[in-house]
């Protein structure tokens, strides 16, 4: 009887296993009765205006060392997202440009999988919305953290 120990393949039996033994959830019985995640492979990342008014729109720019999403201009209460999956081989990580009237904020990791992977592991989303103090960053679009504030622009 022949074997084929293709590298590939048995990557692959490997990461079935991995995936099939990593999920686990809390008893019934339990206050959190929910499914825990502890692995994801896919993720959304969602980009919102928060802004009060649509006099001045929010524009962004994203890219990652693969892929680069666009420019795009958001009215408020719009957004952008985009989705991806995980690798086990390479680093994600998505950067993205804000503006906003004359204030920027330049180089903003909106999702790097040793940070956002595990804040957003849970449901495989991660919000970002921009207001008028600066960036807020949630996990579940209810609790909103302030993470960036807004740069003004550069005077002589």
């Amino acid at each position: 009887m022949y074997i084929c120990y293709n590298p590939l393949t048995i990557a692959f039996l490997c990461m079935v296993l991995l995936a099939s033994s990593i999920s686990a959830a809390t008893p019934a019985s339990s206050p959190e009765s929910e499914d825990r995640v502890y692995f994801r492979w896919k993720y959304k990342v969602h980009i919102l205006n928060g802004m009060p008014d649509n006099v001045n729109p929010v524009t962004i720019a994203c890219h990652s060392n693969d892929d680069y999403l666009g420019l795009h201009t958001l009215t408020q209460g719009r957004e952008f997202k985009f989705e991806f999956h995980t690798s086990l081989f390479r680093k994600t990580h998505f950067i993205c440009f804000f503006w906003w009237r004359d204030l920027h904020a330049n180089d903003i990791t909106v999702f790097d999988d040793a940070v956002e992977a595990g804040a957003c592991r849970q449901k495989g989303n991660c919000f970002w919305k921009a207001a008028p103090e600066g960036l807020y960053f949630s996990s579940d679009y209810q609790y909103w953290d302030l993470k960036y504030h807004w740069s003004g622009p550069k005077r002589n």
